[in-house]
């Protein structure tokens, strides 16, 4: 059975906002690893997509990644995204 490609854009769209939602009321700032076990926990994304998805975050400017800490942190255009 094919999976819908507009039921998977519209699910992983939903998945993008509540991962960023997740990081802002846990302070704005997060592991990566805790933000990648939410995102396979409550969306059952894996570590391909979860890649691809921090990608995302950090070339929409929605969050930043520190390599030096491993910190994830949501700017003020990922918590506006997050709340649409």
């Amino acid at each position: 059975m094919a999976i819908d490609e507009a039921k998977a854009k519209e699910f992983l769209e939903r998945a993008r906002k509540g991962v960023l939602k997740h990081l802002n009321e846990k302070g704005g700032v997060l592991s990566l690893g805790d933000l990648h076990e939410h995102s396979l926990n409550k969306y059952f994304i894996q570590h391909q997509r979860f890649s691809l998805m921090m990608e995302s975050f950090v070339h929409e400017e929605l969050a930043t990644h520190d390599q030096s800490t491993g910190n994830v942190a949501i700017t003020e255009k990922g918590k506006e995204f997050s709340n649409q």
